[in-house]
């Protein structure tokens, strides 16, 4: 039954695949659309256990950057980064893709000493970053608080000019529906109960409708891979943590750039339609529960409009929070999982929306080949046990 029209034919699995993706949102799609359109993979099924876009892709804040820390991820997001430019065209299908520039502010010279090395090694490999005065900062965020107001005034800022924002569900359908025209079955309501193991080789998986056998067997599950690690009997270094966010209701048009603080741990841009997007840090504790909560409402719109006094008539008028798998030193992992034939593309804590395109191309490289891309070698499981972890941050 065709449930969106023209849009996208949802369908329910066959009973076998060349491959199966477990997971429906946007690192799943992209690698469906990659696996069927670069490698010429036939039988394709994502498998979504709710509606695609349920999780960490229908709850994020649109915010795409190439401004990471370690040299293991540079390449990566600066790589994903420039593909989204040109994903619209490919996909048939407007993205929404605003390259507005990102501001990071800095409240004591110690920030701004961090923030210079960490654009030194950005600049080397390509990025674009600046450092940016107080003045510079108030023409580009007029509305902003330069001065000594704040309890932590500004002091300086990097700008990432080639940031900005993709709108999370244009993506998501684009993909979708570019997947869909090249044959991959999108199977809704279908959850995965359980692997087939043969030996040390997956051989397929069970689900609420019964087993469905596959020669390789993908997961990109968003916040739930420790789910999957029960599943198999296996341990992945990985914890699940909330983050909340919150919109405003629309008001005219005052800010271009995405502005944020990472000493104080909040960030916000004006959507299109005009709301105000309201993010912070991720919750102190692990939690697979979607709640918001008055706490972290009323500390992130305090914080905030200490910055940009001129929203204290705008209305909270939504939240949600989105689950984040994190692991130790804030890099992904995919690759190998120790069983044949089982990849995984996991634990992106809140990054993973700007990855997508990367994703998507080097996850169905490896699936399709074998062979571990060299962008994506540093995230590979293994490094958590030969001492080869990545040394990144999270700001």
């Amino acid at each position: 039954m065709d449930t969106t029209g023209q849009i996208l034919r949802y369908k329910q699995p066959e009973k076998s695949y060349d491959v199966i993706v477990v997971g429906g949102g946007l690192h799943g799609l992209a690698a469906a659309y990659n696996l069927a359109r670069y490698h010429g993979v036939k039988r394709i099924a994502v498998l979504e256990r709710r509606y695609i876009g349920s999780g960490g892709s229908g709850r994020n804040t649109e915010m795409v950057r190439s401004n990471k820390r370690a040299h293991e991820t540079l390449p990566f997001y600066k790589e994903s980064l420039q593909m989204w430019d040109g994903l619209s065209a490919e996909l048939e299908w407007n993205l929404m893709v605003q390259k507005k520039g990102l501001i990071a502010l800095a409240h004591s010279d110690g920030e701004l000493v961090s923030m210079r090395m960490q654009s030194d090694l950005q600049r080397r490999a390509g990025i674009r970053i600046e450092m940016i005065t107080p003045q510079e900062i108030k023409k580009l965020v007029p509305a902003l608080d330069i001065s000594e107001r704040p309890a932590l005034p500004v002091i300086g800022a990097q700008y990432h000019p080639e940031g900005g924002t993709v709108h999370h569900d244009a993506a998501l359908w684009g993909y979708a529906k570019a997947a869909g025209r090249l044959g991959v079955d999108i199977c809704n309501g279908v959850e995965v109960t359980g692997f087939q193991i043969a030996g040390e080789r997956v051989t397929g998986v069970k689900t609420n409708v019964g087993e469905i056998t596959a020669a390789k067997v993908h997961v990109a599950v968003g916040g739930y891979s420790s789910q999957i690690a029960r599943m198999l009997g296996v341990k992945f270094p990985v914890v699940t943590i909330p983050m909340q966010v919150m919109t405003t209701d629309i008001m005219a048009p005052f800010l271009d750039p995405y502005v944020a603080s990472p000493r104080l741990h909040w960030y916000t841009q004006q959507t299109l339609k005009g709301d105000m997007i309201l993010g912070g840090q991720l919750d102190p504790w692990q939690s697979w529960n979607s709640y918001t909560t008055w706490q972290e409402c009323s500390e992130r719109v305090a914080t905030i409009l200490e910055y940009f006094p001129d929203l204290a008539h705008a209305r909270v008028v939504r939240s949600w929070n989105g689950l984040c798998d994190c692991t130790g030193d804030s890099a992904p992992v995919m690759g190998a999982s120790g069983i044949e034939n089982l990849s995984l593309d996991i634990a992106w804590g809140y990054y993973g929306f700007k990855a997508t395109p990367a994703c998507g191309k080097y996850a169905a490289e490896y699936v399709a080949t074998g062979r571990m891309p060299e962008k994506i070698k540093p995230f590979a499981l293994e490094r958590f046990y030969n001492r080869q972890r990545v040394r990144e941050i999270i700001i």
